[in-house]
């Protein structure tokens, strides 16, 4: 059975299927999450004002779906502190957000609580 039969299957992945989600050509399986969305839910959609906050772009991988990561070689590495996140959140808030995404690199430095700090805060 192939990957995409097993998703199909609604069978639970194994992490070494998982992991190869990555290798999927992204249209293929970009298509294959919209015909499940479309089955669950039609024609339904809704609006949410939200906030996508990075709080780093320093990154230790190099995944083939990311758009925004750097590298400490890169001239525009940065890394947002609590307190730089945190007024972003209120800005955010101030203009109607109702929800904050977060979108973040591999930062090598920054461990698992650094995040769940972030999390804490919001």
């Amino acid at each position: 059975m192939n990957l995409i039969d097993t998703l199909r299957s609604k069978q639970r992945l194994s992490q070494e299927q998982g992991e190869a989600l990555y290798d999927l050509d992204l249209f293929t399986l970009g298509e294959f999450a919209d015909n499940i969305r479309r089955e669950r839910f039609g024609k339904k959609t809704f609006f949410n004002s939200n906030r996508h906050i990075n709080p780093t772009n320093v990154c230790a991988d190099v995944c083939k779906f990311c758009a925004f990561s750097a590298n400490r070689k890169n001239p525009n590495p940065y890394t947002m502190s609590h307190e730089e996140i945190m007024e972003t959140v209120a800005k955010a808030e101030e203009m109607g957000a109702k929800e904050i995404h977060i979108v973040s690199a591999h930062h090598p430095d920054a461990g698992m609580d650094w995040y769940m700090d972030i999390f804490k805060l919001i």
